[in-house]
């Protein structure tokens, strides 16, 4: 894997001899960096665990889903990884964020009436940032959850057949 030498990736790349797997490799680590990047501490309002748990579950998250769809590609047919990863995380990714405010709702109603309830404000105390991290963890499964699906469907024996009949 080239780190620094541009041009000699690009020789790589003009000659066809950059694979899936080391392209997968590129991405990889890509994805990993600008996770570990995301978060650097720039503002003390957080307690100092929070990002910690946070970054555990992004990274945690990324390594088994993506790693996940290049293991189910390469069992399936083995062919355009990326645009498949590409394309369908998009998507995933819309879905996800539909997902995400219905739990954002849910859990707004919640503290409200967790509020009329009880005489302590739960939105200012400990349970708030737990509920954020429960909340970031299942959107991230669900997520992957439905990113590892399409790409089963994708490599499923039955798609195989659709494509021969289409083709």
């Amino acid at each position: 894997m080239i780190l620094f030498n541009i041009k000699e990736l690009e020789k790589l790349i003009i000659t066809e001899k950059v694979s899936d797997g080391l392209a997968f490799k590129y991405l990889f680590t890509h994805l990993i960096l600008f996770t570990l990047a995301d978060y650097i501490p720039v503002d003390g309002d957080n307690p100092w665990w929070r990002t910690w748990v946070h970054l555990l579950i992004s990274l945690m998250a990324l390594i088994w889903g993506i790693r996940k769809t290049f293991e189910i590609n390469q069992q399936g047919d083995n062919i355009e990884y990326f645009k498949r990863l590409i394309s369908l995380s998009f998507v995933t990714g819309i879905r996800t964020i539909v997902f995400g405010f219905l739990i954002i709702f849910c859990v707004l109603v919640s503290t409200l009436i967790a509020d009329q309830i009880f005489t302590f404000s739960i939105r200012n105390s400990i349970w708030m940032t737990v509920i954020e991290l429960i909340a970031y963890a299942l959107l991230n499964v669900v997520f992957y959850y439905i990113l590892i699906n399409s790409f089963k469907r994708i490599n499923s024996i039955d798609s195989r057949a659709y494509q021969m009949k289409t083709n």
